[in-house]
C-alpha cells in the first residue's frame, strides 16, 4: 500500500513536472523536489550562499513539515556545499524518511562505515559520490577536496550496504570540467569495479561546458544514468531544462528556485508555500534559464522511501 502511494505522489509530481514547462504565475508551477543546503563548504563562487544564523533542528524540521503539508512526500536531495558535515544530516535524513520522503545524498565524502551505516538505517535511499579524476591533482581541480575522500566514501557505503537489508542506490557523478573531461572513462571504470550502481556525468552549476564533454558523457559506458537532456546541453542542442521545479533551503532559511536566481524569501519570515506563490519574477527567471540546477540531484529516476 505505501509503495502505492509513493507511485500516486511520483505521478503527481510527474504532472507538476509537465505543467513547469506551460505559461503562468508561480502558484501554477509548484516544485517537485526539495533540495537542502546544509551548508556552504565547498560551494562553487557565484551561487547564491547563506549569510545569516543557521537554522536550528527544529527550524529545518518545521519547515520540511510545512513543505510537505503543501506538497505532499517529495523527493528530498541533500547537495550543495558539503553535507556530509553537517551535525543535522542523519536527523533530517530520518525525518524526511518517516515523512514518506525518498531522499538522496550528494557528496564527495568524507563518510566513513559507521556513517554509512547510520544513514543507511535512517532511510537513506541513493548515495551519489562526486569523484572528478583518478589522480589527485584531476579530482582536486574539479571536486575541490582529496581524492581519498571521496574514494574512501564510496568503499565504505559499500561496506555498509552489504552489512544492512534496506536498499540503497549508489551512483558516482564525474564532474565535466576542462581538466576532468578525458579522465572521465577511467573514473567510469574505476566506480564499475568498487561496485557502483551506475555512472553519470555532471556540470557543474554555472560552467560552461568544456571540449570534448558529450563525448566523455557517451565514453561511460554501461550503467550511464547521465540525463538526456544534460547530454543535449552539452551537445548544444539544448531549449529548455527539464526535470520540473525544485525548491532550494539554504542553511539560514534562505529559500531558492535556482542557486542563479536571487532568494525568494526566508522561510523564518513566512511559510514557504506563501513565499513561492509571491516569486513570479524568480521562477519565470529559473524556468527561462538553460540549467538553473545540476542534474545530478534528477538521478536516480525512481526513488522510494523505506522503513
Amino acid at each position: 500500500m505505501k509503495r502505492l502511494e509513493q507511485w500516486l505522489s511520483r505521478g503527481r509530481g510527474l504532472a507538476r513536472s509537465a505543467r513547469a514547462v506551460l505559461p503562468g504565475a508561480a502558484r501554477a508551477h509548484r516544485p517537485v523536489r526539495l533540495v537542502l543546503r546544509l551548508n556552504d563548504v565547498r560551494l562553487a563562487p557565484g551561487l547564491v550562499r547563506a549569510t545569516g544564523e543557521p537554522l536550528s533542528l527544529d527550524e529545518w524540521r518545521n519547515t520540511i513539515v510545512l513543505i510537505h503539508h503543501w506538497l505532499g512526500p517529495l523527493r528530498v536531495t541533500f547537495a550543495g556545499g558539503e553535507p556530509a558535515r553537517s551535525p543535522h544530516l542523519e536527523d533530517l535524513v530520518r525525518f524526511a524518511n518517516r515523512l514518506d520522503c525518498p531522499t538522496h545524498l550528494i557528496t564527495a565524502g568524507p563518510l566513513d562505515q559507521a556513517d554509512g551505516e547510520a544513514l543507511i538505517d535512517r532511510g537513506l535511499g541513493a548515495l551519489t559520490v562526486l569523484v572528478g579524476g583518478v589522480d589527485e591533482g584531476t579530482h582536486q581541480a574539479s571536486v575541490g577536496a582529496p581524492l581519498h575522500e571521496a574514494t574512501s566514501t564510496l568503499e565504505a557505503f559499500q561496506r555498509a550496504k552489504a552489512s544492512r537489508t534496506r536498499p540503497l542506490q549508489v551512483f558516482v557523478g564525474v564532474p565535466l570540467t576542462a581538466s576532468s573531461a578525458s579522465s572521465a572513462a577511467a573514473v567510469a571504470g574505476w566506480a564499475r569495479q568498487a561496485g557502483a550502481d551506475g555512472v553519470l556525468g555532471t556540470l557543474p552549476l554555472g560552467n560552461d561546458a568544456p571540449e570534448g564533454a558529450a563525448q566523455a558523457v557517451l565514453g561511460l559506458g554501461r550503467d550511464n544514468h547521465t540525463p538526456k537532456h544534460l547530454l543535449d546541453h552539452l551537445s548544444g542542442k539544448s531549449k529548455r531544462n527539464h526535470g520540473g521545479m525544485r525548491m532550494e533551503l539554504l542553511s539560514d532559511g534562505t529559500l531558492l528556485v535556482s542557486s542563479l536566481v536571487g532568494p525568494i524569501g526566508n522561510v523564518r519570515d513566512a511559510e514557504p508555500k506563501a513565499l513561492w506563490e509571491a516569486a513570479d519574477e524568480q521562477i519565470s527567471a529559473a524556468r527561462s534559464h538553460p540549467r538553473p540546477w545540476d542534474e545530478v540531484e534528477l538521478v536516480p529516476e525512481r526513488l522510494f522511501s523505506e522503513r
